[in-house]
């Protein structure tokens, strides 16, 4: 009913009333390894002195959902707090994602404010490259990925895999429960292919127990000279 209402005086009012200041539009937070979903709070005022009509918001991802705490209507001298909600089950890393806030009368491809969200979610197990290129032509010789494990216990790689025959891999302790070694060897690289290494651990939190390390021979760029 709020929404409604809110909606309704947004149409009632002129175009641009103002705009609205925020303490910050980017705000990060740390996301524990556990959780699923994270929120920040952004707080705004309108320091004008006439009404603004929030009109609508949209988030660039999926992952991002939006709440107005306050109303759509903000009065002069009023304020109120956006929460910027982020569902983080297949998120690790520094991930950032941005919503566009329109306030009544702005163009359709021109919020008022564009707000972020940076969420830092621990990576238990991290993967470096993700990836093992190599270029047509070049020597089917095996590349190297490292696996390493952080958290508060020792995580052990259980098994690695591969569905594709044109990549062999092996891998090998570096140091027990805490960092592994993958060596990948293409069959050949007169032609291009991909493929996926899988990567599975011990690791309790299933969200980061698995880990997949990418293979490819491709083409070598435009104009670069061929790999030897």
């Amino acid at each position: 009913m709020k929404m409604i209402l809110a909606l309704f005086l947004a149409a009632a009012l002129p175009l641009a009333a103002g705009t609205l200041t925020f303490e910050s539009t980017t705000l990060s937070v740390d996301v524990p390894f556990e959780a699923t979903s994270a929120h920040v709070d952004l707080k705004f005022e309108n320091k004008g002195d006439k009404p603004v009509v929030i009109d609508h918001y949209k988030s660039e991802c999926e992952c991002l959902s939006g709440e107005i705490k306050g109303g759509m209507l903000i009065e002069p001298g009023k304020g109120g707090v956006i929460r910027l909600s982020m569902d983080t089950t297949a998120l690790t890393g520094v991930v950032e994602k941005k919503m566009g806030l329109w306030l009544q009368g702005d163009p359709a491809i021109a919020p008022s404010h564009v707000l972020t969200m940076v969420a830092k979610i621990p990576e238990l197990v991290s993967l470096e490259p993700k990836a093992l290129i190599w270029e047509i032509g070049e020597k089917p010789e095996p590349k190297k990925a490292i696996v390493t494990m952080s958290g508060d216990r020792p995580t052990k790689i259980t098994k690695v895999s591969g569905a594709d025959p044109k990549f062999a891999q092996e891998w090998k302790t570096l140091e027990e429960g805490k960092k592994y070694e993958i060596t990948v060897t293409p069959a050949q690289t007169a032609t291009a292919s991909n493929g996926v290494v899988r990567i599975e651990t011990d690791s309790p939190y299933k969200k980061q127990a698995n880990r997949n390390l990418f293979t490819l021979v491709k083409p070598p760029a435009v104009g670069a000279a061929p790999k030897k």
